[in-house]
């Protein structure tokens, strides 16, 4: 809190007005890179296949200019459930847009009917949510061309490419 306090320029007590704990200081953090990733994450064109690129594409980026701040809610989430239940929250609503997007595929005739859209999207979110977690090499094109290649090949959207 006095590290906080110094760079604001202001007084410790004057930061409790504000925030009455650390935690509710990390909890408006959260809340303001939420809001961010979300716009982030959001794509603008129309072809399925694009999208998923863009998508994948922008999730890497976002996750890698913020990894450090994720990995620290991550961990503050173990002794602070409402932290994560933020973080869940936020995993959730993109979830439920994949999904959307996975039903709308569907119902063109684009995407496998007998693959569970909820269940599909939060496998294929997972995965770049996990290697955007394990992978400390530099990003490149190639890294998301595979990753697109897995999600197209999964809906089966790579054989009528």
């Amino acid at each position: 809190m006095n590290d906080i306090a110094d760079a604001a320029g202001v007084s410790h007590g004057t930061v409790y007005t504000y925030f009455g704990s650390k935690e509710a200081i990390l909890g408006g953090v959260i809340d303001e890179l939420l809001v961010e990733l979300q716009d982030d994450l959001r794509t603008s064109s129309r072809d399925p296949m694009a999208r998923i690129e863009e998508a994948n594409r922008r999730y890497l980026s976002a996750y890698r200019q913020n990894a450090r701040l994720l990995q620290v809610v991550e961990q503050a989430a173990v002794t602070d459930p409402d932290l994560g239940k933020r973080l869940d929250e936020f995993r959730r609503r993109y979830h439920r847009r994949v999904s959307a997007a996975l039903r709308r595929l569907q119902d063109d005739g684009r995407v496998d009917q007998q693959l569970p859209a909820d269940v599909t999207a939060t496998a294929l979110c997972a995965m770049v949510e996990g290697f955007s977690r394990y992978w400390h090499e530099p990003l490149s094109d190639d890294i998301n061309r595979t990753l697109t290649r897995l999600w197209l090949n999964a809906l089966g959207l790579a054989a009528a490419a």
